[in-house]
Order: C-alpha cells, then sequence, then structure tokens
C-alpha cells in the first residue's frame, strides 16, 4: 500500500511599503541615467515622475496611519494632504514656499501634473539673429517644450528631491 505524502499548509504575508520601492525605483533610473548622460533625458523624466508619486505615496502611507477615515482624504491633490497633514502634525516651514523644502516639492508637484495633464502644444520661439559662423550650431539645437527642459541633465531643478 502506497503512503499518501504529508501535507502541509503554506502561509505568506508581505508589507509592501510602495513609497519605498518607488523611491527606490526613481533613484535607480536616475543612477542609469547619471552614468550614461548622453541620450539620458528619458532616465531622468521617469526619475522625476516617479518621485512624485513615491511623494504621494509616502503622504498616503502617513496619513493613513494618523487619520483613521484616511480614505476620504485620499482623493485629495497631493499638495493638500501635504499641507493637511503637516497640521496636524505641527510642522512649519519658517523659509516659507519660496525655499526648500516646499519649493522643489512644489517644482516635483508642477512637473508631475505636467506630464499627467499633458497636452499638444506648439513651440515657435522668437526669431534671433547669429553671426553666420554659429548658424548651422544653432540651427542644430531644435526648441523644447518646458518638461523637455527640465530633463535634459541631471540637474534638473528638482534633482534635490530624489
Amino acid at each position: 500500500m502506497t503512503k499518501k505524502p504529508a501535507k502541509v499548509r503554506i502561509t505568506q504575508k508581505k508589507t509592501v511599503h510602495m513609497y519605498a520601492e518607488l523611491w527606490h525605483a526613481s533613484r535607480c533610473v536616475l543612477e542609469r541615467g547619471i552614468e550614461n548622460e548622453k541620450g539620458s533625458s528619458w532616465q531622468f523624466l521617469s526619475s522625476i515622475v516617479l518621485t512624485a508619486f513615491a511623494f504621494e505615496a509616502y503622504l498616503n502611507h502617513v496619513g493613513n496611519n494618523l487619520i483613521t477615515c484616511w480614505e476620504s482624504v485620499e482623493p485629495l491633490p497631493p499638495p493638500k494632504k501635504f499641507k493637511l497633514l503637516c497640521e496636524l502634525l505641527k510642522i512649519k516651514f519658517p523659509e516659507g514656499t519660496g525655499k526648500r523644502p516646499l519649493q522643489t516639492i512644489a517644482q516635483l508637484q508642477d512637473f508631475r501634473n505636467l506630464m499627467a495633464h499633458g497636452k499638444t502644444e506648439q513651440i515657435e520661439p522668437k526669431p534671433f539673429l547669429c553671426d553666420a559662423k554659429y548658424a548651422d550650431a544653432r540651427l542644430g539645437q531644435r526648441p523644447l517644450a518646458k518638461w523637455e527642459r527640465l530633463i535634459q541633465t541631471k540637474e534638473s531643478p528638482v534633482k534635490n528631491a530624489i
């Protein structure tokens, strides 16, 4: 008579801190862009967007741990969530909105919104005069949208947030 194999019950559990995962992803993408900066504007764009997502995920993490009815607050835009949590935790920024970290947070959210609500746009810079010997070089420089200017190098205005 063949013996039946023993059965075991396997139970698993995992906590995923989404803000940490997004922050790590942002850092990884940024590092790849820094390692090979030529053509890396898409890595810089991705890193900034992932950082904005990480910030909102962190607000949701903190809010969910502090406010029992967070699900009713969660639909608010990140700046309003941030303001609410700062008020609740009595966090003040004496330097105001024109200085870091609030300035960086605002730039990060502006960039995120620009990407999330992207629209077709026509870019037509004003004509300019230049020496003929520099004309070829200048013609090779294509006009850039605001978001394109922000992802050209690792020196993005929001680089310090990452």
